[in-house]
């Protein structure tokens, strides 16, 4: 099994191409669908992706989310690098329960669901509570204590995909806007 090499996308050299559709059907549904690119990918930037055959990658996503009434929404997200022979597959899930709105002291949200982030489609993930590579169940919360400051605590539990090892990560934050 190949080495997967943590990374962010400063350590990529590639031009980059995509396409993304949203709809909103109603105001329950919403759904997307996108294509990403990769190409002219750099011998190693290539190589510290996952060793692909050639210099280009073709990631497709597709996701949405249901909302059940104005608290509670179900949200999930798959994309797959059809150039990547491992770590190819990435998707999350979640339950989402309010949320948080800057200008509303008192104001909050928590989730609970699952992440499954193949490295060579997840390259530079966003997420605060797990990895590229990794995969497991995530919880957290926010809360606005005064108007423009916001408060967030998040845990992953899973494991880390390249060594099959255990992973955890806890994290809080807190962020002012000004």
């Amino acid at each position: 099994m190949m080495a997967m090499i943590k990374i962010n996308a400063k350590n990529i050299t590639a031009e980059y191409y995509g396409v993304q559709f949203d709809y909103a059907p109603t105001e329950k549904i919403a759904v997307n669908a996108g294509y990403t690119a990769l190409t002219g990918i750099e011998a190693a930037s290539w190589e510290t992706l996952g060793g692909y055959n050639d210099n280009s990658t073709s990631i497709w996503t597709v996701g949405g989310s249901y909302a059940f009434d104005s608290n509670v929404k179900l949200v999930g997200q798959y994309a797959e690098n059809t150039d990547a022979d491992a770590y190819e597959k990435a998707g999350i899930v979640e339950v989402q329960y309010k949320g948080t709105d800057v200008a509303d002291a008192s104001s909050w949200g928590a989730y609970a669901g699952y992440r499954h982030l193949g490295g060579n489609v997840a390259i530079a993930p966003t997420y605060n509570d797990a990895a590229a590579n990794q995969k497991g169940y995530v919880v957290g919360a926010s809360y606005v204590p005064a108007e423009n400051i916001l408060a967030t605590i998040e845990y992953f539990d899973g494991k880390d995909m390249d060594t099959d090892t255990d992973a955890s990560k806890f994290f809080a934050n807190v962020d002012f806007f000004f």
